[in-house]
């Protein structure tokens, strides 16, 4: 339950503390006092965003602060699991900062804003007028049913199912959408790898074409050149060969006189016989060389090919054509690969599809297992609240597809009045008739709701006279099961509460202030005698104020 509020610097709250206690607690206030204020700032602490518009004095922060009794709710787990200390009164604070920025924090560790929400929302429950409009929306409509049923844990099982179905769904459609893309350019990838497989290629072929293109155009003259070298060497008379035969016996016939003529003569001997090697050699080698004209144009057909395979494909060699080739394969290989993950893909997506709607069918199932007992216990406090003659229908309209919360259409059927028949309660019911039933609604799940605390923000708008009592009196009921904090403009309201708040407001200087203030047993006979008869009470309202207290 909530223990107390701390509000410093929100909105024209400079600072407020209010305690709370167990049971029924009534708020009350003339329009425009401040109490949306306290509701503003309590739902700060809900998790609901702020800016620095709400602060009370620009050049300070905001602050509000609420103490939970948590003990009993077994939340333990919750604190392990999110690294928070666990206290039986549980410190809950959010701060809005001068710049705008905003901190949240449970038991003084920092939180995010979806933690303080998640913590929050099994703590306390807000509702208000506006919150009439949730019966015109499918999510809520069918929450209560789920909320009846107790089966939010079945509900979030499918959710991760259809959320898989949803991932599973968009990868096959990426997919098919890659593999559609592979299969238009799939003949040209195979006419790729064709051709360059089909050229035979080998690495350095084209530097080696060049190489021996470039040697065989210039064979006359590799020639001409070798055959004078030769005749140097050794055909003319003295060539290099026997003059340096004859140095090298005239060095032989010195080299034993001493050490150095010795290393002389063989150095000598070495180069003569190096020389007439490298004679030998170039000789045969004149003797292979040929000038075919034949093979010179074969290589140039072969060079132009791969002059022109490397201009097609805008590459500069046979390297780069090769990696090309590798490159065309592996991706014609993935093509195989993705018609496998295709396959794989597709069938998860029907097993996902399968098993989602045996989820949804089990839902569907367990709601309208609950729809007659549900319908019952609302239409009880229905006509508790004065609308004897109502209907109240709760219609499963079943879809051919997988929805947020599985294949049901939750449809609110209501009818006022006897004989006349049920339609959608947004169409048919007024103001007054839609507060009635909302609060049925939440009776009914209070029952099966472990939530400590209900608020309920001005809800009684458009209910009067006879029915203003029964309302309270159900109100009186709720809050025997838990916490009840309530809002309103009602006398028969605010005199069952066990404990009663006022809201003013206070002008000091040029500024004004929200207060509240607890109101004890006579100013509370008094604060209810205006609500009754206005500021001009007299003695015979505050006796009537008096008795409705004492009921």
């Amino acid at each position: 339950m909530l223990n107390s509020l701390h509000i410093r610097n929100y909105a024209l709250i400079s600072s407020l503390q209010i305690r709370f206690d167990k049971g029924l607690t009534v708020i009350t206030g003339e329009t425009g006092a401040g109490k949306s204020i306290i509701m503003g700032a309590l739902s700060l602490i809900l998790g609901h965003r702020a800016d620095t518009s709400t602060l009370f004095d620009q050049s300070e922060k905001c602050v509000v602060e609420a103490v939970f009794d948590v003990s009993g709710l077994h939340l333990e787990d919750f604190f392990t699991e999110n690294n928070l200390d666990y206290q039986d009164d549980t410190i809950v604070r959010r701060e809005i900062a001068v710049s705008g920025k905003s901190r949240a924090f449970i038991n003084d560790t920092p939180v995010t804003l979806p933690l303080l929400k998640e913590f929050t929302s099994r703590l306390i429950d807000i509702h208000s007028q506006h919150q009439n409009l949730l019966f015109q929306n499918a999510d809520f409509r069918t929450d209560v049913v789920d909320l009846f049923a107790g089966i939010k844990s079945q509900v979030a099982e499918y959710q991760k199912v259809l959320s898989e179905l949803k991932d599973s769904e968009r990868q096959l459609s990426e997919l098919k959408q890659q593999h559609q893309a592979a299969l238009e350019k799939q003949d040209f990838l195979q006419f790729v790898v064709k051709e360059i497989e089909e050229a035979h290629l080998k690495e350095n072929e084209q530097e080696e074409l060049e190489q021996n293109i470039e040697f065989l155009t210039h064979t006359e003259t590799i020639k001409s050149n070798l055959f004078q070298i030769l005749q140097i060497l050794s055909d003319e008379e003295p060539s290099a060969v026997s003059s340096l035969r004859e140095a090298k016996n005239l060095s032989a016939a010195i080299a034993s006189y001493r050490a150095d003529l010795d290393e002389m003569n063989q150095r000598i001997n070495s180069s003569y016989i190096e020389l007439k090697d490298i004679a030998n050699e170039l000789n045969s080698l004149n003797d292979r060389i040929e000038y075919n004209a034949d093979e010179l144009e074969a290589m140039r057909q072969r060079l132009d090919f791969i002059y022109s395979l490397e201009q097609k494909h805008h590459l500069t060699s046979v390297s780069e054509l090769l990696n090309k080739y590798r490159s065309v394969k592996e991706e014609l290989d993935n093509f195989s690969e993705d018609e496998e993950q295709l396959k794989k893909l597709t069938l998860r997506c029907q097993q996902l599809q399968d098993k989602a709607h045996k989820c949804a069918v089990q839902l569907h199932q367990s709601r309208n297992k609950v729809l007659p007992a549900l319908q019952t216990q609302v239409l009880d406090y229905v006509h508790s609240l004065g609308m004897h003659d109502a209907q109240f229908v709760i219609k499963l309209e079943t879809s051919t597809t997988l929805l947020k919360n599985g294949i049901d259409e939750v449809k609110f059927l209501f009818s006022a009045n006897r004989g006349v028949e049920v339609a959608e309660l947004e169409k048919v019911a007024s103001g007054g008739e839609i507060s009635r039933l909302m609060l049925a609604v939440k009776s009914t799940l209070s029952e099966k709701s472990v939530l400590p605390t209900v608020v309920f923000d001005e809800i009684d708008v458009g209910i009067s006279g006879e029915m203003a009592g029964k309302v309270a009196a159900l109100m009186q009921k709720m809050a025997q099961r838990r916490q009840l904090l309530v809002i309103t403009h009602l006398p028969q309201i605010a005199a069952k509460g066990n404990s009663h708040y006022l809201v003013y407001k206070e002008v000091e200087g040029n500024t004004s202030r929200t207060k509240v203030t607890l109101l004890d047993a006579q100013t509370r006979a008094v604060e209810i005698a205006k609500m009754m008869s206005g500021e001009k009470w007299g003695e015979a309202t505050l006796k009537a104020a008096q008795e409705l207290i004492e009921q």
